[in-house]
């Protein structure tokens, strides 16, 4: 049974978000990735050939470097790499300016594309553990706190005037966004704590 080695299972959030960018644009949008065309058809993917996929791209194009991940710059490029080789019509940007950064969220989802969100690091005092909570939504529809993160990618798969709903390693939380806002601008900034914007060509 294939499963994910020590380095993919500490810092390849970055991949896994990606390669459900990847699935997602392939069921949805009409797009085709060699290695994913059999597989996208399978709903749920098994966990062998998924975590198989995630290897791969992390070998090919998202390289992880042990103990750090990968930035976002590095995923935006290793994501154009993706498509230009099997002639998706998209272009990855890493970051939005803080005037733009909730509209483009807002554009992507209304275009029917999740999107991937950095809560970055602590920055500039990496050493810190200053972090994000995650919500869970309870039985009785209300949000509590299930756990926090902070160096870690998510995929944004919608979004209201408070919250934003993320996917993270396949589980689904609640991001407050007043929140966030908060974390970027005491813990971190917008060059790290940001999100991967794709442009149609």
């Amino acid at each position: 049974m294939s499963s994910l080695n020590k380095t993919m299972r500490s810092v390849g959030c970055g991949v896994i978000a990606s390669l459900d960018l990847l699935i997602y644009l392939c069921r949805y949008h009409d797009c085709h990735v060699e290695r994913l065309d059999g597989l996208v058809r399978i709903d749920p993917i098994p966990s062998t050939e998924y975590n198989d996929c995630a290897l791969e791209l992390s070998r090919r194009y998202l390289p992880l470097i042990p103990g750090h991940g990968i930035n976002g710059l590095s995923l935006a490029l290793g994501l154009n790499r993706v498509f230009r080789r099997n002639h998706i019509p998209y272009r990855a940007l890493w970051g939005a300016t803080n005037k733009d950064f909730w509209n483009e969220i807002e554009r992507m989802l209304q275009d029917d594309l999740p999107v991937i969100l950095s809560i970055g690091p602590n920055f500039p005092l990496f050493w810190q553990h200053n972090a994000l909570p995650f919500y869970r939504r309870q039985a009785d529809g209300g949000l509590t706190v299930s756990t926090r993160a902070h160096a870690h990618y998510v995929s944004v798969t919608g979004m209201d005037e408070r919250w934003l709903r993320i996917s993270s390693w396949g589980r689904e939380y609640y991001l407050s966004r007043a929140e966030y806002e908060e974390y970027v601008n005491k813990s971190s900034n917008r060059v790290v704590s940001n999100i991967l914007r794709l442009k149609k060509i």
